[in-house]
């Protein structure tokens, strides 16, 4: 018999414990024998995104695992790396995204903020975004993807899913929010940011409707 505690796993009497692990790595869109890994899952990233609507984190899953395939299976990456930016900021930061892709101005809400979204991708010839100032937003995000070719390949497990970091994932993803004010005192014609400046000045992390500063830190 394996040496289990109910941190570790679920005991069913007469001796009988199904570790954690027993239940392995689930993706949630697969039909499972059991709803009980779902439902843990579900619990799991509702602790761990508060923000988040669960449809948007099946999306991003569903989204961020078509590009890591078709990058392994062709080499090149797939032509979804804005909308895995917009779909980041909306299980991350909780921006709830304009149902219309006309919408002027900004890619969604945050409370009373309007949200630009602007993504680096792993190709992108630039470390810097650009954005309008004739749009109608007071918050810029900005999302940073690379490719970490030493991670590929790895299993997930149900920590994988942290989509902070995801280990089956050859991708890696960060963001900073800024706020209008600090990119420039123009109010016409464009504005650029780049990333280390990003890290600078925006913040890292939402917790309630506060922004955690980001201490300077970034992926390269």
């Amino acid at each position: 018999m394996r040496d289990l505690e109910p941190d570790t796993g679920v005991y069913l009497g007469d001796g009988e414990w199904i570790s954690w692990d027993d239940f392995g790595p689930i993706d949630p869109d697969e039909p499972q024998d059991s709803l009980l890994p779902v439902l843990e899952w579900q619990d799991w990233i509702k602790h761990r995104y508060p923000h988040a609507e669960l449809s948007d984190v099946r999306q991003l899953i569903r989204l961020w695992k078509a590009a890591d395939e078709y990058h392994t299976t062709t080499g090149r990456d797939l032509n979804v790396i804005g909308a895995l930016g917009e779909l980041f900021g909306a299980v991350l930061w909780g921006i709830r995204l304009n149902r219309k892709p006309d919408a002027q101005g900004s890619d969604g809400r945050v409370g009373d903020d309007h949200v630009e979204i602007k993504t680096i991708g792993p190709r992108s010839k630039s470390d810097r975004v650009t954005v309008k100032l004739s749009g109608n937003f007071n918050k810029l995000l900005v999302v940073k993807v690379r490719r970490d070719a030493d991670a590929a390949g790895r299993d997930m497990d149900r920590a994988g899913w942290d989509l902070d970091d995801i280990e089956w994932s050859g991708l890696r993803i960060a963001s900073r929010m800024v706020a209008r004010s600090a990119l420039t005192k123009k109010t016409t014609g464009n504005a650029g940011l780049a990333w280390s400046r990003a890290c600078e000045i925006g913040c890292a992390a939402r917790v309630g409707w506060d922004c955690v500063p980001s201490r300077n830190k970034e992926i390269n």
